[in-house]
């Protein structure tokens, strides 16, 4: 295990800027370190970047984002040199994988410049197969069933073998992408997409007796096995056993599926959808006391502030007690990890992966996340609370540099410094620099 003290700060605004100060000076060793390095075939290699995002917000530091502007045309350029790009999206490759360049680097860069042309060309490029409206283009979507025609989406290539026509929530990735382009573009037919197709999964979620694993032209499934299962776990071998809804709820939020039926309720008033996120939210709500599943409070955080419902605070609030009763934050004198963990396989809950360092406070394993705790803060206007929040938050950034490789070698893995910044695949970009970051916001 590897130590370091907590550097407590006196107020809030100093606490801000020390995490922003942290967080500029990975940015700006990592684009030393990088400037010149060639793309390579990773497929989410900008991804680890998408960390620095609360800091551009809060400094519009053009170094950054030229940096960031730069590798997005570096990306660009490689796949389309060495042919794997047809069209500004990937000839052959499953939803799960396929989305993460567009949906997390350039979804990421657009909000960070909304006017910028080129980032705006690159998405639409791509989110314009979502819907069969590129002639010449292999049909991704079937408008009979209202649902993809397979989980290996490409350019040139659909694979319609037995199986393949499952539909998983990987490809609520595409719902996000449509209401991107809806953004960047004004133009209904990707909304209407998106309203289509969430809406198949916003009524199994709501209807079924547990959540579903996956759609079929048949229907919901909640079991999985066979040829669907192999094909599903030859990409997302990440996604839990699946045969509990915390299981099925950590996979829903892992792809951004709350976030995708949040954004349909507030642009279209169905309440389906928000029946819809709150059935997920209620299992991803049990596991607030696991100091890894700082991702379902972030993800209540954002239900909290987009429908202004507080009902969520009180098992918030209660799971802080839970764990405060245990350790006291602010008796947290220092922060440990261990970087070189080996498991077998996924722990079962939210915000885990196989490859994940583990936490220590006061050397032993950590009680509190500073994700919940910065969400803690904010429901109780709690400047103390988030002060110390931040004060983590920016511990784990500087013994992540200290132990683990950036992650542009591999953006979902757990053990580097993206993970703990911006969250590893499986925690919808929420980490102690996103999620906890928040506070930035005044």
């Amino acid at each position: 295990m590897i130590s370091r003290g907590i550097n407590p700060s006196p107020d809030l605004a100093t606490a801000r800027a020390r995490h922003l100060a942290g967080v500029q000076a990975w940015a700006y060793a990592c684009i030393d370190r990088y400037r010149s390095a060639p793309a390579t075939d990773v497929h989410d290699q900008g991804t680890y970047a998408t960390a620095w995002a609360p800091y551009v917000e809060a400094t519009g530091d053009r170094h950054v984002t030229a940096f960031l502007k730069a590798l997005r045309d570096q990306i660009r350029d490689h796949f389309v040199a060495t042919d794997q790009w047809r069209h500004g999206y990937r000839r052959a490759q499953e939803a799960h994988h396929g989305t993460e360049h567009l949906e997390l680097f350039l979804g990421t860069l657009y909000r960070l410049d909304p006017e910028d042309a080129e980032t705006k060309a690159q998405l639409m490029d791509a989110v314009e197969h979502i819907g069969n409206w590129v002639p010449g283009i292999p049909r991704w979507f079937d408008e009979e069933t209202g649902l993809f025609r397979s989980m290996y989406l490409g350019t040139e290539v659909v694979r319609t073998e037995p199986g393949m026509n499952l539909n998983v929530p990987d490809q609520l990735r595409l719902v996000n992408l449509g209401l991107l382009a809806h953004d960047i573009s004004g133009e209904d037919r990707y909304l209407a997409f998106a309203d289509i197709y969430a809406r198949r999964w916003a009524d199994a979620i709501v209807t079924c007796d547990q959540l579903p694993i996956g759609l079929t032209p048949e229907g919901p499934i909640t079991t999985m096995a066979g040829t669907a299962e192999k094909a599903y776990r030859s990409f997302a071998g990440m996604a839990g056993h699946l045969d509990d809804d915390i299981d099925r709820a950590e996979n829903l939020l892992a792809s951004n599926g709350t976030g995708a039926l949040l954004s349909l309720w507030t642009l279209t008033g169905e309440a389906i959808y928000r029946e819809a996120v709150e059935r997920v939210l209620d299992v991803l709500a049990t596991q607030l006391d696991d100091a890894d599943a700082g991702p379902a409070a972030d993800a209540l955080r954002t239900y909290r502030r987009t429908t202004g419902d507080d009902h969520y605070d009180a098992a918030i609030l209660a799971a802080y007690d839970t764990c405060t009763a245990q350790r006291d934050p602010f008796a947290i004198r220092e922060m440990g990890i261990e970087p070189d963990v080996r498991r077998l396989e996924r722990p079962h809950g939210v915000g885990k992966r196989a490859d994940m360092p583990n936490w220590f406070e006061n050397g032993a394993p950590r009680l509190h996340n500073p994700i919940t705790l910065s969400v803690v803060a904010e429901i109780r206007g709690d400047a103390g609370l988030a002060t110390r929040a931040l004060d983590l938050a920016r511990t784990y950034l500087e013994l992540a540099r200290k132990t683990l490789p950036d992650g542009r070698h591999h953006g979902c893995a757990a053990n580097t410094v993206s993970a703990v910044a911006r969250g590893h695949g499986r925690n919808n970009h929420a980490g102690a620099v996103t999620a906890v970051g928040k506070l930035t916001d005044g």
